[in-house]
């Protein structure tokens, strides 16, 4: 495999189109990408002239994961978000985050998902494959992240028959909307109870238990909004 300064620099290319999502205030942050296995490091400069320099220069923060996890990414036989999303911040996932300038850490956040939004995913035309292959685990299903961003929170969902989404009952304090693309299975919605199929859009109000019970397979896309 290329050197990771050269494979870096290709998705810096890749992403040009996004760049002002990437850099929003225009000043310099400073990404940087650790290969726990191997010891190779690079850091990704975002400013008026962005590039890639070897080693970890000054990070805001870093972005770790294995070499195997990082070629599989190049690949595009693994999706950087879906293996980054966890169900609660302290689970262990492939890829790790550790944040270096604590005075930023909000702004750097944003900056961390457009990364896994856009830079970590190949080509110059962004395309996210929606496949159980390619999805992570959370809240007993299989995501995959789509938009996480001001307050604006999309994944597709696959869902195995027989399991349950979000089983533990969570609730969120804000607005949630599941769209039904595939499969059949029952929803919970507060003390509701709803029967779903393809072409179904369920809202769910803010501070209310919200379940996916598949019958069969379920793919779906959750969609929330001023969640913070």
């Amino acid at each position: 495999m290329p050197d990771i300064v050269e494979e870096l620099q290709k998705l810096l290319n890749d992403v040009s189109l996004y760049m002002p999502l990437l850099n929003p205030n225009t000043e310099m942050v400073r990404a940087c990408i650790e290969l726990t296995d191997s010891g190779e490091t690079a850091t990704v400069i975002f400013n008026d002239n962005p590039k890639v320099v070897k080693g970890c220069v000054n990070p805001d923060f870093k972005i770790l994961m294995s070499r195997e996890t990082f070629r599989k990414i190049i690949e595009g036989t693994a999706d950087a978000y879906a293996l980054a999303g966890r169900s609660r911040a302290d689970e262990t996932r492939p890829i790790e985050f550790e944040i270096c300038n604590k005075e930023k850490e909000e702004e750097l956040w944003e900056v961390i998902k457009a990364m896994l939004t856009f830079f970590f995913l190949p080509s110059r035309i962004k395309i996210r494959k929606l496949t159980p292959a390619l999805a992570g685990e959370a809240h007993g299903a299989n995501p995959i992240p789509l938009v996480y961003w001001n307050g604006l929170r999309s994944a597709w969902y696959y869902i195995q028959e027989g399991k349950i989404l979000n089983g533990e009952g969570e609730k969120d304090p804000w607005p949630q909307l599941f769209i039904i693309l595939k499969g059949k299975g029952k929803a919970i919605i507060g003390i509701k109870e709803i029967d779903i199929e393809p072409g179904v859009a369920i809202y769910v109000p803010p501070n209310s238990i919200h379940q996916i019970m598949a019958e069969n397979d379920i793919e779906l896309i959750w969609i929330a909004w001023k969640a913070k």
